[in-house]
């Protein structure tokens, strides 16, 4: 029994984990479907920025952060035991994050992982996953 128990709470664990990461991800995805408006994340407006206004004569959509959608399609997660990555391989991601002397930044990492923080996320879906076993 004790075995079993065990290989349950681990199980519980890496559930709880993958959700999570999965949470994350959608999370993200939402941030960009709504130009950063979800979970109380503001993004700057463009409109008065001399080097957004020339990217638009050249191109670029006027929404925040779209052109190819790219890097709003690019967020995935890797689970690894115990362990979940959440990211993306668009190197450009972290000018958008961070800003740069000639981009307003538009966080939309940080912003999510404090809510995740705050509430508690992970422990939510560990709660759950625990009661689980006990049904």
């Amino acid at each position: 029994m004790n075995i079993n128990l065990n290989e349950n709470l681990n199980n519980a664990v890496k559930e709880a984990v993958s959700k999570t990461a999965f949470q994350f991800e959608s999370e993200l995805s939402r941030v960009f479907q709504t130009e950063g408006r979800s979970l109380d994340i503001s993004w700057a407006d463009y409109k008065n920025d001399k080097y957004f206004r020339n990217k638009v004569l050249s191109g670029f959509s006027e929404k925040k952060l779209h052109k190819t959608t790219s890097l709003a399609q690019s967020f995935s997660h890797i689970l690894d035991g115990y362990k979940a990555k959440v990211g993306t391989p668009v190197k450009y991601a972290k000018y958008h994050e961070f800003g740069t002397n000639k981009v307003v930044s538009r966080p939309f990492f940080k912003p999510i992982l404090d809510y995740f923080v705050n509430e508690n996320i992970f422990s939510k879906f560990l709660k759950e996953a625990l009661e689980n076993i006990q049904e």
